[in-house]
């Protein structure tokens, strides 16, 4: 069921399909995909020719983001596989370390070299990468990683102190469409990721007269962080007098 052509498209008809070589009077369809014949009519897929997925739109290499983190030192090595998330894909990268390392200083670096859409939204620390039975990397085990890095979110909840954490938790969880989030909750680990940070950006900037530049959300991505930053710089915001009474914390 497959197309004879692109239409009114020659040069990429030519392109992509060509004479089989097994019977030329049919014609093989160039796909990108990789796969090998294991028995008569049997082929098994290999995965792809090239290594590029889409996320939110944007076509990205991994192998360009592994790059950037294996320049980082005490990272020997690095894997960056899409996962999905919420029926999303997100960018999770695994890197292999035996040092204790920042998420924050590495989303950092990364933001230096990369556009935002290319900064995985979660990084799994490993000092040995798994592997098959084979010796091969096991991607499988990486992917199930991802699901136990849940470790890295601030499981307790704590509620907003003053005006500006409620402001900034009100447009989280309005752009995120979660509920609580707690003012020390990494916006990366629960469910955020370069689309949704361009969005909150501009909605502190409409709501609260603030213009908060990508890279220092990347340097404080969590509400308290943020709150902090624009109460010590010389943004354009100014903190009501009164503060909002003390909400008592409760555990997710």
């Amino acid at each position: 069921a497959l197309a004879s052509g692109y239409h009114n498209q020659p040069e990429m008809t030519q392109e992509k399909f060509k004479p089989s070589f097994l019977d030329e009077t049919k014609t093989l369809f160039r796909t990108g995909d990789l796969g090998k014949q294991t028995a008569p009519g049997i082929i098994e897929f290999m995965g792809r020719k090239d290594n590029q997925v889409k996320v939110n739109g944007y076509r990205i290499d991994p192998g360009e983001i592994e790059y950037q983190l294996t320049r980082y030192a005490p990272i020997e090595r690095a894997i960056v596989l899409p996962v999905q998330v919420n029926n999303q894909t997100q960018l999770s990268a695994y890197c292999q370390t035996d040092k204790t390392l920042e998420i924050a200083e590495i989303r950092e670096l990364l933001a230096k070299f990369l556009p935002v859409y290319m900064i995985p939204s979660y990084f799994i620390f490993l000092k040995q990468f798994p592997l098959t039975r084979h010796g091969k990397l096991d991607l499988h085990s990486l992917r199930e990683l991802r699901e136990t890095g849940k470790s890295l979110v601030n499981s307790n909840y704590v509620a907003p102190r003053n005006y500006s954490e409620s402001n900034l938790v009100s447009i989280w969880e309005k752009i995120l469409s979660k509920h609580p989030i707690g003012i020390f909750d990494n916006f990366f680990e629960i469910g955020g990721h370069s689309l949704l940070l361009s969005r909150v950006v501009t909605r502190v900037h409409k709501e609260l007269n603030v213009s908060v530049k990508l890279a220092d959300f990347f340097k404080v991505p969590t509400v308290a962080g943020l709150a902090t930053l624009i109460s010590q710089t010389q943004y354009n915001y100014q903190e009501p007098i009164s503060a909002i009474p003390p909400q008592k914390s409760y555990p997710m």
